[in-house]
C-alpha cells in the first residue's frame, strides 16, 4: 500500500514538473517577433501570452531608444508604444512638413501563426497611432505580418524585415537600387522616396500612354498616306494599263486593216486573173469558130 502511494505521489511530481516546463518554455520563448522602424530599429520577442521576452537594437538609434528602459514583461502593446514615445523624445519623430500626414512607424510582426499575427497586426498599430496622436505628431503607423522565413532573410543582411520589406518595395519601383542603399535610411526617407518613384513612374506612364496615342494618330495618317499612295499607284497602275490596252488596240488596228488591205488586193488580182482566163477562154471559143467556118466554107465551095 505505501508503496503505490509512493508510486502515485512521484508521477504527480513528474506531470507537476512536466507541466511547468512546459509553461515556463511558452513564458520565455518568442512565438512572433514584432520589429518596430522608424529609423530607430527595434526587434521585440513576444511569447504566447502577448508578453515582451526580449528586446533588440538592430542600429546605433536602436540602441539610444533602448537606453534604460527595460521592455521584458511588458505587454507587446505598451512595449511598442514606448519605443515610439523614447523615439519621439529622442527626436527621430516630429510633426514637419517631411512627417506631416505620411508614414513615420512601419511595424512587422513575423510569426508563422496566423491568428496572432493578425491579431498583433491590429493591436500594436492601434497602440502606435495612438501614441503619436497623444505626442501631437501629426504622423502615421503602418503594420503587416510576414513569415519567420522572412524574417531570417532580413537578419542575413543585418536589418529587420519591416526594413526589408520597404527596401525592396522601392526596388519594386527601381531595380538598380540595393539593399545597402537603402540600410541606415528612415522609413520616413524610405515612405518619401517610394512616393517619387511612383509618381516618376505614373508621369512616365501618362507619357507613353500619350504618346503612344500621337504614335497612332502618327500611324492613322501614314496609314491613310499610305492608302492614297496606293490609291494613285492604283490609278497610275489603271492608267498605264490602258495605255498599254490602247496601243494593242492601234497595233491591233493597224494589222487588221493590213490584213483588210492584203486581202483586198488579193481579191482584186484574183478577179483580175479571172477575168483574163475568161477573156482567154473567150478569144480561144472565137478563135475556134471561126476557124470552124472557115473549114464550113471550104467544103461548100468544093461542093460547087
Amino acid at each position: 500500500m505505501k508503496r503505490k502511494i509512493a508510486l502515485g505521489l512521484a508521477a504527480a511530481t513528474v506531470l507537476s514538473l512536466g507541466g511547468g516546463g512546459a509553461y515556463a518554455y511558452a513564458k520565455t520563448t518568442p512565438a512572433a517577433y514584432v520589429s518596430v522602424d522608424i529609423n530607430p530599429s527595434v526587434e521585440l520577442g513576444v511569447n504566447s501570452f502577448g508578453k515582451v521576452v526580449s528586446a533588440q537594437a538592430y542600429n546605433e538609434d536602436g540602441q539610444k531608444v533602448l537606453e534604460g528602459t527595460n521592455l521584458v514583461n511588458f505587454d507587446a502593446e505598451k512595449a511598442v508604444s514606448t519605443v515610439i514615445s523614447n523615439a519621439i523624445s529622442d527626436g527621430y519623430i516630429k510633426e514637419d512638413a517631411t512627417t506631416t500626414a505620411a508614414v513615420a512607424v512601419e511595424i512587422t510582426t513575423s510569426t508563422d501563426k496566423e491568428k496572432m499575427a493578425t491579431e498583433l497586426d491590429e493591436s500594436l498599430k492601434e497602440a502606435a497611432n495612438k501614441t503619436l496622436e497623444d505626442n501631437n505628431v501629426n504622423a502615421e503607423a503602418e503594420s503587416e505580418n510576414v513569415a519567420l522565413a522572412r524574417r531570417d532573410e532580413a537578419r542575413q543582411l543585418g536589418i529587420t524585415p519591416g526594413k526589408l520589406n520597404l527596401i525592396q518595395k522601392l526596388q519594386a519601383l527601381d531595380p538598380t537600387i540595393k539593399v545597402e542603399d537603402y540600410k541606415t535610411s528612415s522609413v520616413k526617407d524610405i515612405q518619401k522616396k517610394i512616393k517619387e518613384l511612383r509618381k516618376i513612374n505614373k508621369d512616365d506612364t501618362s507619357d507613353g500612354d500619350s504618346n503612344t496615342g500621337t504614335d497612332t494618330n502618327n500611324g492613322t495618317d501614314i496609314n491613310n498616306t499610305t492608302t492614297t499612295d496606293t490609291s494613285t499607284s492604283s490609278d497610275v497602275t489603271t492608267q498605264e494599263s490602258t495605255g498599254i490596252q490602247t496601243d494593242n488596240g492601234n497595233d491591233e488596228k493597224g494589222e487588221n486593216a493590213s490584213i483588210n488591205s492584203k486581202k483586198e488586193d488579193s481579191s482584186i488580182e484574183n478577179d483580175k486573173e479571172k477575168n483574163a482566163s475568161v477573156k482567154q477562154k473567150n478569144q480561144n471559143d472565137n478563135g475556134k469558130l471561126n476557124s470552124e467556118n472557115k473549114n464550113s466554107n471550104k467544103e461548100k465551095n468544093k461542093n460547087k
